[in-house]
């Protein structure tokens, strides 16, 4: 009994990170490690920041707190994406879910291959009504708290920005492109895993739907793992 139902509970973690679309590799073999995310600075805060939108008051910082923990910038875990990709075609990737919740769409940038599906759940007690920006076939429309809405990347390269109409500080970006084959976001620290096939990889760091950083080639192997000699700087290189 107790090994059926260890065996669900695996099945069950299984699903949810299929759906999360976040790379969580039971072995990795690619490590590595960002720096230069204090140099980001996510659009809704620099908007927020100027006198015509009143949206925020800007106060003198405190001497008591450092200087680190005043920057405004990215949030790794949640609006930096690394993606793996290829010189092969990647096919679709699993159902991924974009979390609504706290003022954001969790995550705030992903990177993705055409025909992947994205399903966007309201955690919120009140409604939301997203929108992509310049797409009629994902106009506004209210999803209801705990509703759920579906869109599908469409095939060839691009770039898509998702708003709400009722809250301004709600913003995703999704960045789709053929070679992408597995994505992931670092923790706090900086660091990040992959868990891939057996091949060459070309790592590419977005934020803001933008590219960021230097792309920086990685090779897999079924055994050992590839660490990054130098971490992937933010602040530097990308679009």
């Amino acid at each position: 009994m107790r090994k059926r139902n260890l065996s669900l509970l695996v099945a069950s973690v299984a699903a949810a990170l299929g759906l999360s679309g976040i790379a969580h590799a039971v072995n990795p073999n690619v490590r590595g490690r960002v720096t230069g995310q204090d140099k980001l600075l996510p659009e809704v805060y620099a908007e927020a920041a100027k006198p015509k939108s009143n949206r925020w008051t800007w106060r003198e910082p405190s001497p008591a707190v450092e200087a680190q923990f005043r920057v405004l910038s990215g949030n790794l875990p949640r609006d930096v994406c690394i993606a793996a990709t290829s010189a092969q075609t990647a096919g679709p990737q699993e159902p991924v879910l974009m979390k609504i919740t706290g003022g954001r769409i969790v995550p705030t940038t992903l990177a993705v291959s055409p025909k992947t599906k994205l399903v966007f759940k309201n955690l919120d007690p009140f409604p939301h009504k997203a929108y992509i920006v310049g797409n009629k076939g994902f106009s506004a429309e209210v999803i209801q708290p705990n509703g759920t809405r579906e869109w599908t990347a469409p095939d060839g390269n691009g770039r898509y920005e998702l708003r709400d109409e009722l809250f301004p500080s709600v913003r995703s970006w999704v960045v789709v492109d053929p070679q992408v084959l597995q994505v992931a976001y670092p923790s706090r620290d900086g660091a990040f895993v992959f868990g891939l096939p057996a091949g060459d990889y070309v790592l590419k760091a977005f934020f803001g739907g933008k590219r960021v950083g230097k792309a920086t080639s990685v090779v897999a192997k079924d055994r050992g793992v590839f660490e990054l000699k130098e971490p992937l700087n933010l602040g530097e290189g990308g679009d």
